[in-house]
């Protein structure tokens, strides 16, 4: 039996069925059940969890009807299956982080990747997908890239509210995708507290020397701003850094997008990533 404050709360296998109904949905299997996860990671971790699931549900249809019609021309939606974070990940996510100084809920639970054909696409088609989605309705809350020195992942993050709901997007060129996925097993070896020290810095060390050979997209150095809020940097398992203008890079004229008029400042950064 799920512990009482799960009573009200739906199963994760109805969850998924409700949200693959129009599309497929990635959530492992077999999918532990609620109260196989709060037998996990505690009722607390659980509950939450499955609430922001539920809101969540609320909102995903819309959401990824709005993200697909917004690929720019030339560009391509990755891993559509994996959208929304699963029941057990997200509750593992909540269990790392309630101990916090000052928790903050997940960015990531409603996630989309858009893929460029080449690095030099990357910050077009982040504003490109920014402006459209926008103009839906959406609203930009902050932005960060991660192609700075030293750094194990290199990536460009936006992240809007649609409905209320937080959505992360990850803009990615071919090149850099290909290097998140060859680097995920060695992220996966970094972050596990029950690996060595030896083995976990040198997993971070592969991850960082395959990240240096990445190509510096153009306009990356100068995009400053994104959708009328400030991108920062991050860098990811090293010392950071700011990211350096490639040499004759010019600045897409799209760089940067105006904000809507009514939207509010923006937040605090936001960090991390979810492979």
């Amino acid at each position: 039996m799920p512990p009482p404050e799960l009573d009200d709360l739906p199963e994760p296998h109805d969850l998924h069925n409700r949200l693959s109904a129009d599309r497929p949905l990635d959530w492992g299997d077999p999918l532990p059940s609620k109260a196989q996860i709060a037998a996990e990671f505690g009722a607390g971790a659980a509950t939450r969890g499955l609430e922001f699931l539920t809101r969540a549900l609320e909102v995903e249809k819309r959401v990824t009807a709005d993200f697909t019609a917004a690929v720019p021309s030339g560009t391509v939606p990755h891993n559509l299956q994996n959208r929304m974070k699963s029941p057990h990940s997200l509750a593992r996510k909540l269990r790392k982080t309630e101990n916090y100084w000052s928790p903050r809920d997940p960015e990531d639970v409603l996630r989309y990747t858009v893929v460029a054909p080449e690095p030099d696409d990357l910050v077009e088609a982040a504003a490109g997908i920014v402006r459209d989605l926008q103009s839906k309705g959406w609203v930009m809350d902050s932005a960060h890239h991660s192609y700075v020195d030293g750094s194990r992942y290199k990536g460009l993050h936006a992240f809007m509210h649609c409905q209320g709901e937080l959505v992360e997007l990850q803009i990615h060129s071919q090149e850099s995708l290909e290097v998140k996925t060859r680097t995920t097993p060695l992220y996966e070896v970094e972050r596990d507290p029950r690996q060595s020290p030896p083995a976990r810095a040198a997993a971070r060390a592969a991850c960082i020397s395959m990240s240096v050979q990445m190509r510096q997209p153009i306009g990356i150095a100068e995009l400053t701003e994104l959708g009328g809020v400030p991108v920062s940097t991050r860098s990811y398992g090293g010392t950071h850094s700011t990211a350096l203008a490639r040499p004759g890079a010019k600045t897409p004229s799209t760089a940067q997008v105006p904000a809507k008029p009514g939207h509010p400042a923006p937040g605090k950064p936001r960090d991390g990533i979810e492979r």
